[in-house]
């Protein structure tokens, strides 16, 4: 018996080898090019390879067996196997499966069936710039987008911007990741390019209006990749190189002198002897770039990827680092993420996903040093000489700038500021299919994340006016919890073959709680260990304790149908009930809907053409909401303060909040209107859009009159913004052999006015700067929001006739106080005065036109990939010429400043003349010969691969890639795309000479095993 089982395996194990046989062959596309990376799978199995760069494959499968040919943008193929050993397969394209499934709220539709403005931009998009933050890649990839810039510090995230501002509380977008709302303002730095599926970016009302409240700024949802079946894929993608920052040149210590005397003979003074450097024996001449900002800095970027599975269990998981540092000898920002997941099907009813992303960020904050670097005098040491450091600490051996600007290399020196990081993502969904054509989906997403800033200020001492007497250190501990609960029931079929219905209903749960506590202490015992600087450490008073917490809450109710006729006319409409607990009771309630139609004309009868393929026109109406004001927005609150009476210490208390519980929602109307187009067999694709989107209800926080006893602002519901332009999108595609050719062009237009402001407050002046005696912004009555304000100048006085000529009608000087070189200002109201009522909108720092160019080539085994961006009618305000050309407080200037400022032997100058006496104000009023033309075009990234043949690997991927490399424009300053500092109404456009983004250099590899 015992003989018979042995030759009984035997005999299986013999059939078992001869029922398998290896089969090879080579996959190509319709030209007969081979086509590498094709996955190949044996039906039912995990068994499985992918084509090499030759299109070649070699797989031992079963006899009987049916091979699966799969690859992106070409129809899938089966292929079953009986006697042949060679299969060779031609893949056909399938222009429609590239953006088959589109992602919309709560769910996926086919891209046939989408009615609203939807721009969907791939993943392997992502992955060709290496930056921290993947918003970066989206610029100019999808029209109506605006990417504007966080600046060049380490792990700086810029602001997305989705067709114009219509609320003054903040334009972030909504982040849903994988179906999970994220908090307001969630910056995607937290995300890992290489895991990105795709970005769909719901751009219009009608789209957003599933998400309701949390909708009015557009939404971006983000899809993951996940398993799929076949074998283990390993891929590894590595690069690593360097930033430089290129040089920004002031005057050495000669032209500084030079210019600074000639300050003095302006305004009638006798010549310094600080800078007669011929008798005064002063031969400093410092460098402060070089001692301040290495032109150089590296930065790192690695991943590794692993996905299979089979047909009832799939999975993937991802651990990827980037570090990057700064130009500077302080500032990097690291960070480590894992994202895994697993997609289980229980049963033919029941599917589980989930997944798991943990996520540590460390950085520590770069110093804005810029400023003082170009400003501070180059006759200055750095160091105070060795015999006079006796008795200083370490912080204490550096110079005071000759004209009190602070030693940028001593303010590196002293400051120490590090954040650390955590999070955590989990997101659990549960398919239940209970009836035909019914499932439901709960959804269970958790947000969680901890972090912690410590700083420390050390005593030291440069003179009377630059010194601590007393250490501190501060610490600050965040904790933030935020759950998303979805469930949702959809009902999909199809009757009578011509009607189409998707219906979906739901209720989610939406909360958001946040706490943080923080301290500062003086007197660490040891100013120079860093073991101490801790609150325990600390020996003195805690000068200054806060702590809180605060829970958002929203509950909703949601109902969307999508109804389709005979593929040619598409209806959707969509309703959402939110109440949020930012709004006092029997205020929290708001409700969102939104139609959709859109018409296939291509699917008609009538039309007949062989040279366009698909036309489709479109139209939408909708309405969002805003929620997005304080959480104490609706409460009354006291403040505390203190002050010394009778020799003590007496602590009061005050209004410090006063609350408006009416608030109620800010409402967002839209109103889209599009066409797209496919022809020449969808090689060539058109879209183009009109859209108008109309706030009402603005939260404004609006000043009251002091005469009310009233504190600070109160937030009320009034005024209106007006956002309105175009987007319009080509993209074509096609191959010639071995040579393929991807371009994709995206132009935009936007404008956002102010409809309507609160009463009495026609004109809201931001960007305060004391040196002007004003702002320098403005949103005005009916007017695009946030203009530059100040002066209109009208030339530059040449002689006293022209002083006298600027007169009103009966011969009134208007600037008595001017001479020859000192600006002319305009008498806006007539008065023969130039006062604060001759200030005016000067200048506009949105673009007339903005947008994008990306380039894909290949041939063979090499391809190249090119993104650029532009805008074009833009204006900045470039602030830093303030200083630059006048010298003002005697601080550094630009090179060659000397021969841009106005002097009777250069009439024709830009600047006026610079004086240590400026009665004129040429530099100490905002005007508009700080305003320059903003427009540029920018290579933001290029990347160059070969596909090299190597045993073993399924791909072996060397490329180099630049980015920022190239920039034309005219404007003077530092770098055309200046950072969004704070609101994109207040901060965006002024240039207030913040790090600009570096040049960067890469080398890297992509391989998968």
């Amino acid at each position: 018996m015992k003989l018979f089982k042995i030759l009984f395996v035997a005999l299986f194990f013999c059939a078992s080898v001869s029922a398998q046989r290896t089969v090879s062959g080579t996959v190509t596309d319709e030209n007969n090019s081979p086509i590498p990376g094709v996955s190949i799978l044996e039906k039912g199995t995990t068994n499985g390879i992918e084509t090499d760069f030759d299109g070649k494959y070699s797989l031992t499968v079963a006899d009987n067996a049916t091979l699966i040919f799969r690859y992106l943008g070409y129809k899938t193929v089966e292929r079953k196997i009986t006697i042949q050993n060679t299969v060779d397969v031609k893949l056909e394209q399938d222009n429609t499966q590239l953006d088959e499934i589109v992602v919309i709220g709560y769910g996926s539709i086919k891209r046939d069936k989408v009615t609203s403005s939807i721009a969907t931009v791939k993943g392997e998009e992502f992955v060709k710039q290496i930056a921290s933050n993947p918003a970066e890649a989206l610029q100019g990839r999808a029209a109506g987008v605006q990417v504007l810039s966080g600046g060049g510090n380490p792990g700086a995230s810029p602001q997305i911007l989705i067709r114009g501002i219509t609320t003054a509380q903040g334009s972030a977008p909504l982040i849903v990741l994988d179906g999970v709302m994220l908090p307001n303002g969630t910056s995607l730095n937290f995300l890992n390019p290489a895991d990105i599926e795709s970005f769909q970016i719901l751009k219009d009302a009608s789209a957003g209006a599933i998400y309701g409240s949390r909708a009015s700024n557009g939404v971006v949802i983000v899809t993951t990749k996940r398993g799929k079946e076949g074998k283990m894929n390993i891929n590894v993608d590595f690069s690593t190189g360097i930033q430089r920052l290129e040089r920004i040149e002031v005057a050495d210590a000669s032209e500084y002198a030079a210019f600074m005397q000639l300050r003095r003979e302006n305004s009638g003074l006798p010549a310094d002897p600080r800078f007669d450097l011929a008798t005064n024996g002063n031969t400093t001449n410092t460098d402060w770039w070089d001692e301040t900002i290495e032109n150089y800095a590296p930065l790192t970027n690695a991943n590794i990827n692993v996905m299979g599975g089979s047909e009832k269990f799939k999975y993937a998981g991802s651990i990827s680092l980037f570090d990057q540092n700064s130009n500077y000898t302080k500032g990097w920002y690291k960070k480590i993420t894992g994202r895994f997941n697993m997609d289980i099907k229980i049963s033919d009813k029941i599917n589980l996903k989930t997944d798991l992303s943990p996520r540590i960020e460390r950085f520590e904050n770069t110093p804005g040093l810029l400023f003082n670097t170009l400003r501070i005098d180059p006759l200055t040491e750095v160091y105070i000489p060795q015999n006079q450091r006796v008795g200083r600490n370490i912080f204490s051996i550096y110079t005071h700038g000759g004209n009190n600007v602070p030693n940028p290399v001593a303010v590196a020196a002293r400051q120490f500021n590090e954040t650390e990081f955590f999070g955590f993502f989990s997101n659990t969904q549960l398919d239940y299919k209970f009836l035909p054509n019914f499932t439901f989906r709960s959804q269970l997403g958790l947000n969680i994340s901890n972090d912690r800033t410590d700083s420390f200020a050390p005593q030291f001492f440069i003179n009377g006016n630059q010194q601590r007497e007393i250490n501190s250190v501060f610490r600050r501990s965040r904790e933030n919890l935020d759950y998303v609960f979805n469930n949702t029931i959809t009902y999909e079929n199809t009757f009578v073959e011509k009607h189409y219905v998707n219906i979906l209903g739901g209720v989610t749960y939406d909360a958001q709680n946040f706490n943080y506590l923080q301290a500062t202490r003086e007197g660490v015992p040891d100013n120079e260990n860093p073991n101490l600087r801790y609150l325990d450490g600390a020996e003195g008073d805690i000068t200054s304790a806060a702590g809180n917490e605060a829970q958002d809450n929203i509950f909703s109710l949601l109902f969307r149908t999508v109804y389709s006729y005979d593929n040619k006319y598409i209806f959707k409409g969509s309703v959402r009930a939110d109440e949020s607990s930012r709004f006092a009771e029997g205020r929290r309630s708001g409700v969102f809907s939104g139609v959709s139609f859109a018409w296939d004309i291509d699917s008609e009868d009538f039309f007949e053409s062989e040279l366009i393929n698909n036309l489709r026109f479109k139209i939408s109406a909708a309405e969002v909401g805003n929620q997005n004001i304080s959480r104490n927005g609706q409460f009354f609150g006291v403040g505390t303060t203190d002050f010394v009476f009778g020799g003590q210490r007496v602590v009061g208390n005050f209004l410090s909040i006063f609350g408006n519980p009416d608030l109620r929602w800010e409402t967002v109307r839209d109103e889209n209107i599009g066409i797209e187009m496919a022809m020449f067999n969808n090689k060539l694709n058109f879209s183009f859009e009109l859209y108008r989107k109309t706030s009402e209800d603005l939260l404004f926080n609006v000043e009251v009159p002091s005469f009310t006893g009233i504190p600070g602002r109160v937030a009320q519901n009034v005024g209106s913004f007006e956002s309105r332009g175009f987007d319009a999108q080509v993209g074509y595609n096609n191959n010639w052999g071995d040579f393929t050719l991807g371009l994709n062009l995206t132009i935009s237009s936007n404008e956002s006015i102010a409809a309507d402001l609160a009463p009495g407050n026609e004109r809201i002046i931001a960007q305060n700067r004391p040196e002007f005696g004003g702002g320098i912004k403005i949103t005005e009555l009916g007017q695009p929001v946030g203009l530059f304000y100040g002066y209109k100048t009208l030339g530059i006085f040449q002689n006293q006739t022209d002083i006298n000529s600027h007169s009103t009608a009966n011969g009134t000087i208007i600037q008595p106080n001017a001479q020859p070189g000192d600006l002319i200002f305009q008498d806006l109201n007539g008065d023969g005065t130039i006062g604060f009522e001759d200030q005016q909108a000067i200048g506009n720092p949105y673009a007339d036109f903005f947008g994008g160019l990306t380039i894909d080539m290949s041939y063979k085994k090499f391809d190249l990939s090119m993104q650029w961006y532009g805008t074009y009618g833009n204006e900045v305000y470039n602030f830093q010429n303030i200083f630059l050309y006048s010298g003002g407080q005697d601080v550094n200037v630009a090179a060659g400043a000397i021969n841009q400022v106005w002097s009777p032997s250069n009439p024709g100058a830009r600047f006026p003349r610079p004086a240590v006496v400026d009665q004129n104000f040429n530099y100490l009023r905002s005007s508009d010969i700080f305003i320059e033309d903003g427009s540029y075009l920018r290579l933001r990234n290029i990347q160059l691969g070969y596909n090299l043949d190597i045993k073993g690997f399924n791909k072996f991927r060397v490329f180099v890639s630049g980015q920022n490399l190239l920039t034309f424009t005219n404007y003077t300053g530092f770098d055309p795309e200046v950072a969004a500092g704070g609101g994109v109404i207040d901060g965006f456009g002024v240039d207030f000479a913040r790090n600009p983004v570096a040049r960067t250099f890469l080398l890297g590899l992509n391989l998968q095993l």
